[in-house]
């Protein structure tokens, strides 16, 4: 495929990425130092927007010269090639206020993948593995984490994860690991930094480590609808 004005960074082999047209105007281009919270998603176990999985990292603008279309898309990209398959996604970019009661329209939402794929649990959605990562030193308000959705952790030529063992394999650590490399990094190139914002100091810190241990966390929000229920009776004395 050949790049579109509304893919500007759409190249051979990667997957298809579409910027939605906003219903309202947005800033073309922020100052140095701006802060965007992204929203980086992927429909899983159905084509329901209230089934998504997502994760939200923040970055810094470092240069100043790139609208936020060119984020999302560079995160869209990105993302495609993590999970290595078709299936739909989605990445939304706000302004970081630090006043997270506010509401916020998106500046830039991309949309990659192919409509009407989705990925596929091969185990309970609420299991993840924590990408955890600080700024300069591994303490309150200087570090962070963002919990990759086993469903994320691909096979080969982007198969389905493999079911979840006791402890995570040393192939599913090294996938969750990717998501800097393949998702994050390549928005450096724009001037985009990886960067932790805490609410409660309201500043950032650019983030300088990151890790994957071997032990499976739980994030009990990304569990689907209960649709059956037993129930029962306890006779009384």
């Amino acid at each position: 495929m050949t790049a579109t004005a509304e893919d500007p960074g759409h190249v051979d082999g990667a997957p298809h990425v579409r910027l939605r047209e906003l219903p309202y105007d947005t800033p073309e281009q922020f100052a140095t130092g701006t802060v965007f919270k992204c929203h980086v998603g992927m429909y899983t176990d159905s084509q329901l927007a209230r089934d998504m999985i997502w994760v939200t990292p923040h970055v810094r603008d470092t240069a100043g010269s790139s609208p936020p279309s060119v984020l999302a898309t560079d995160l869209a990209n990105g993302m495609g090639g993590f999970i290595g398959s078709p299936a739909r996604g989605q990445v939304k970019v706000y302004l970081e206020d630090y006043n997270p009661a506010a509401i916020h329209n998106p500046l830039a939402v991309a949309d990659f993948g192919t409509v009407g794929t989705n990925l596929t649990s091969s185990g309970p959605r609420e299991i993840s593995l924590c990408l955890s990562y600080y700024a300069s030193q591994n303490t309150p308000r200087y570090r962070g984490r963002l919990y990759i959705a086993h469903s994320w952790l691909r096979g080969a030529g982007g198969s389905a994860a493999a079911a979840p063992t006791v402890r995570p394999t040393a192939g599913m650590i090294t996938d969750a690991s990717e998501f800097y490399g393949l998702v994050l990094k390549p928005a450096e190139s724009h001037g985009f930094k990886w960067t932790l914002a805490s609410t409660v100091d309201k500043v950032d810190r650019l983030v300088t480590n990151w890790w994957v241990d071997d032990e499976w966390d739980v994030v009990r929000s990304r569990g689907l609808r209960g649709t059956a229920r037993t129930t029962g009776n306890v006779p009384g004395p």
